[in-house]
């Protein structure tokens, strides 16, 4: 999915809900539409909305690496859908 440079970054999930702790994630290179929050270890990428709206928190999610995580929170708005956040499956 091809994303606007000019639209901002995606706020990392940590920051949306911690407001000291705001900051913006940054792409992943080699992935399109896809962003990394290293403090933290969250990705995130727009879904359609009904997508995201269809994944449980919690449940596994196939990263865009195609590694098995685990699905986050929904965040903003953006064209094409709604930023969903996710992270690496912890062993």
């Amino acid at each position: 999915m091809e994303h606007q440079t000019s639209i901002p970054n995606p706020l990392c999930e940590v920051g949306r809900t911690h407001p000291r702790d705001k900051h913006r994630m940054k792409p992943v290179e080699g992935y399109t539409g896809v962003w990394e929050c290293t403090k933290h270890g969250i990705y995130a990428t727009v879904l359609p909305e009904e997508v995201a709206d269809s994944i449980e928190r919690g449940s596994a999610y196939t990263m865009h690496n195609g590694a098995q995580g685990v699905a986050g929170r929904t965040g903003d708005d953006r064209p094409g859908g709604i930023v969903f956040y996710y992270r690496p499956e912890r062993g």
